[in-house]
């Protein structure tokens, strides 16, 4: 076995370039700038004009570009006719009308062309040219004319191989164009997905609210720019109708979690929080204010979509917290504990998630909280969040995480997180994760 020796070659090189820039080319302008720089390298030519017919009648043409080896400032550039070639004349007749007319390669000798109603004496100094016509998706859209001042300076071979470089062209361009119709999808999308964010995260609480005997705290992760886990904290008493909280009346407090996530579960929860909203004054316990929200999702019609939620009533007076579940996760209730906290999975009232069945009924289970006591609430993000091995979180995660801490919401969020993160190991969550914490002081 021997290598060939090809260090005398100097089209390799040449043509290695060229392929090299043609790979970072992203727009056609610049495919077709870059196939126009190989060819004077490779064969020298001494002038060239590219055409376009792009959107044009019948022997009609654009010139866009026209360069000149002893004069390069001609006035024309590399022109993107796909979105720029209104900007440029349309021509028709002369002597390149002719050639876009006949709409075939050529060889042409002795070329004689001066005083031409398009070009005038622009060329006149050449005497032979190649005019190849330059494919995409099977129609002549554009023309690749090389120039000599040799009257003999080309032949049928050097068409040849003038035909076949010259049409791999309209590969390169259909893909240029494709990825560049991607890409301005894609930042569109990006756009469109963002406003859902920004809408989405409008919905949470600015900040926690002063509910008297309790301390706050949340964290909220998305997995993609939008999410589709929602929480709140609403008054159900004022003092005037649109004045502050009644410091001593009761508060709606409230997890939700959209199946799913990213723009589509967003939209979701942005639907219950405008249905819960919307809910009558009146209806102030879980289990009913479930039971409305589940209908009217339900009628919304979105097949294959369902929400988990957890509705809670808490008495600041009385400390007293009347809870119902939609599909969702148990909340855990922490209380401290000299050998550890104590931690009860509150499972009780349980029902369907919102809006898989038309009116469904949820039971409510009142507890009564003790100062000291921490109230956790998650969303399955946390839950099913996966190892490197494909070992779920679970909730047996989040208590083991606070088998050493105090319950104070930071502490909370901070021992969960960081287990969180570790059970992860670096990969990346699979869901949106959501914990809301609740001490009574």
């Amino acid at each position: 076995m021997q290598a060939v020796d090809l260090t005398g070659n100097d089209r390799i090189p040449i043509l290695m370039e060229t392929v090299a820039a043609l790979s970072r080319a992203r727009t056609p302008q610049q495919v077709l700038g870059e196939f126009s720089a190989g060819i004077e390298k490779l064969e020298g030519r001494d002038g060239y004009v590219s055409l376009s017919t792009r959107g044009l009648e019948p022997g009609s043409y654009r010139i866009t570009r026209l360069i000149r080896d002893d004069d390069m400032a001609t006035g024309m550039t590399a022109t993107d006719t796909w979105s720029k070639g209104p900007e440029l004349p349309i021509h028709r007749g002369g002597f390149f009308g002719s050639i876009v007319e006949q709409g075939r390669p050529q060889v042409i000798r002795d070329l004689k062309l001066t005083d031409d109603p398009i070009v005038g004496d622009q060329l006149a100094a050449f005497g032979s040219l190649m005019a190849v016509p330059l494919f995409d998706d099977g129609k002549p859209l554009n023309w690749a004319v090389v120039l000599r001042r040799d009257p003999a300076g080309f032949n049928a071979d050097d068409l040849e191989d003038l035909i076949l470089r010259g049409n791999l062209i309209g590969t390169a361009i259909r893909n240029v164009l494709a990825n560049q119709q991607l890409r301005d999808a894609k930042e569109q999308i990006d756009r469109e997905v963002h406003q859902i964010a920004r809408i989405q995260r409008a919905l949470l609480p600015a900040k926690m609210p002063a509910i008297p005997g309790l301390a706050l705290g949340a964290s909220y992760e998305t997995f993609d720019t939008a999410g589709g886990d929602l929480y709140d904290f609403v008054p159900l008493r004022r003092l005037t109708p649109d004045g502050p909280a009644d410091p001593r009346g009761p508060w709606m407090i409230h997890i939700a979690d959209a199946a799913g996530h990213g723009p589509a579960a967003a939209t979701v929860v942005a639907m219950l929080n405008a249905i819960l909203s919307a809910s009558p004054a009146e209806l102030d316990e879980p289990g009913d204010l479930l039971r409305f929200a589940n209908r009217h999702l339900y009628a919304k019609r979105l097949d294959g979509t369902f929400v988990t939620a957890i509705l809670a009533r808490y008495d600041p007076v009385s400390r007293w917290l009347t809870y119902a579940r939609a599909g969702h996760p148990p909340a855990l209730l922490m209380t401290p504990d000299p050998d550890g906290a104590r931690l009860e999975r509150l499972e009780e009232a349980g029902g369907l998630p919102l809006g898989i069945e038309a009116d469904v009924h949820y039971d409510e289970q009142t507890v009564e909280m003790k100062p000291g006591q921490t109230l956790v609430l998650y969303t399955d993000g946390v839950t099913e969040a996966m190892s490197p091995t494909g070992a779920q979180f679970e909730v047996g995660g989040i208590e083991r995480s606070l088998n050493e801490c105090s319950g104070e919401p930071d502490c909370v969020i901070g021992h969960v997180g960081q287990a969180l993160r570790a059970h992860e190991a670096g990969r990346r969550p699979a869901d949106d994760q959501t914990v809301l914490v609740l001490k009574v002081l």
